[in-house]
């Protein structure tokens, strides 16, 4: 309790913007001055996403607004956030009103196979109720995750929010978390999951800093990179289908939004490096059009393997 308390005194923005400012957010209490506060609150943020996007356009022929896209990378963080929060009143009888799905019949299509499913994603939009929509329509859905880090390097107000944010979007999903620490040990639900013809939902967007080991090469947004590959090397090993699926959100000038969730035709392939790549020409695809919409944008340097 003395530990909460000390974290409380020193780091009381951060309390106040997972617990305070981001449920009221959730419910449309979205005004002016509670977002200015936000924006106070992640300032650190829009640091490193401007940076980070300086670096990157630095070296490109592209045209970008910077400070706009830093905006909308914001916005579009305290909208996933507080997802935590609004999914408790996500059900199919609103599922229009929260979502729009577009290409469900590529994933309908691969149900009738009778193989395991991958479904492959990023960190994009509101990427943490991917399931929750799904399972909206009736679709058993296990999200692969990272284990929160309760260490001293992550504040103590965000890692109980990582775990708040666990427990509360599960509560709405067909399936469960699959967790994997920071050394990719890999839960042997994943393989059970594998086995019986389930359905994974798997962020591979990880930079080799988090995940060092067992990576397979590909070109993302023309640079060389790497993606991990365990969990692929499964699929592959169990006939998996693999589809990719992405979150963005569309934001509105009033702080309204809408979640887009698009499902891609299958890649019709066992070849781990054509499966991989297909995957990061999709996301660059996304992230030239609308790089606010991808957390990996604030440290996209750490994807750049070129002179690794």
């Amino acid at each position: 309790m003395l530990k909460i308390i000390r974290s409380i005194k020193h780091s009381h923005p951060m309390w106040r913007y997972f617990f305070w400012d981001l449920p009221f957010w959730a419910i449309g209490w979205r005004t002016r001055k509670r977002w200015l506060r936000m924006q106070s609150t992640l300032k650190n943020d829009a640091f490193a996403f401007k940076k980070s996007l300086q670096t990157f356009y630095a070296n490109t022929n592209d045209v970008i607004d910077i400070n706009h896209a830093v905006d909308k990378a914001l916005l579009i963080r305290a909208i996933r956030n507080s997802d935590a929060y609004a999914c408790l009143s996500m059900n199919k009888k609103n599922l229009d009103k929260n979502f729009s799905i577009s290409g469900f019949e590529h994933l309908h299509n691969a149900l009738g196979l009778n193989r395991p499913i991958i479904l492959l994603t990023a960190h994009t939009g509101s990427f943490y109720t991917i399931a929750i929509a799904l399972g909206q329509l009736g679709i058993h859905i296990d999200p692969v995750a990272r284990t929160v880090d309760d260490s001293q390097y992550n504040p103590l107000p965000q890692q109980y929010f990582e775990h708040s944010n666990y427990f509360l979007t599960q509560t709405k999903m067909q399936g469960r978390y699959v967790f994997t620490n920071n050394a990719n040990k890999i839960d042997r639900h994943i393989i059970s999951a594998c086995k019986n013809n389930g359905i994974l939902l798997v962020l591979p967007d990880i930079p080799r800093k988090f995940i060092p080991t067992s990576r397979f090469p590909v070109q993302l947004l023309g640079k060389k990179a790497s993606l991990p590959t365990r969990i692929i090397d499964l699929g592959i090993k169990y006939n998996a289908l693999f589809l990719t699926v992405w979150s963005t959100i569309e934001l509105r000038p009033d702080y309204s939004f809408k979640r887009h969730l698009r499902i891609d035709p299958g890649i019709s392939t066992a070849d781990k490096k054509t499966i991989l790549q297909n995957y990061a020409d999709r996301l660059s695809s996304i992230v030239r059009r609308e790089p606010w919409q991808w957390m990996g944008t604030a440290i996209i340097n750490q994807y750049d393997e070129e002179t690794a």
